[in-house]
C-alpha cells in the first residue's frame, strides 16, 4: 500500500468535513461548541426535502448534535453532513 494515497484521502475527507461544519455554523446559526449528546440509528429512508435536511438511509448511525424545539433533531452522519431528522425516523439504543 502507498502511504501518501492514505494521507491524501484522510486530508480530502477532513477539508470535506471542514467545509460541512462552516456551512452548518453559518445556515444554522450555530455558535455553540459542537458535542454529541447520543447516537442513534435511522429506521427508515427519508430523502431530504430541503438542503438543511439529512437525508438517512435505513440502518444509518447518526450522531445527535442537538435537540430543538418541535419533533426535529440536528444530526451529522458518517460522512460528517449535518442537517434536520425528525425524531420518529430515529432509535435510540
Amino acid at each position: 500500500r502507498n502511504i501518501f494515497k492514505v494521507k491524501k484521502r484522510n486530508a480530502e475527507q477532513s477539508k470535506r468535513m471542514e467545509k460541512e461544519e462552516k456551512f452548518f455554523r453559518e445556515t444554522f446559526m450555530y455558535d455553540k461548541e459542537i458535542n454529541v449528546i447520543s447516537t442513534a440509528i435511522a429506521e427508515h429512508s427519508v430523502p431530504s426535502m430541503r438542503r438543511v435536511d439529512l437525508p438517512i438511509t435505513a440502518g444509518e448511525q447518526l450522531e445527535v448534535i442537538d435537540a430543538t424545539e418541535g419533533a426535529a433533531v440536528i444530526c451529522r452522519n458518517s460522512e460528517g453532513r449535518y442537517g434536520y431528522v425528525l425524531v420518529e425516523h430515529l432509535n435510540f439504543r
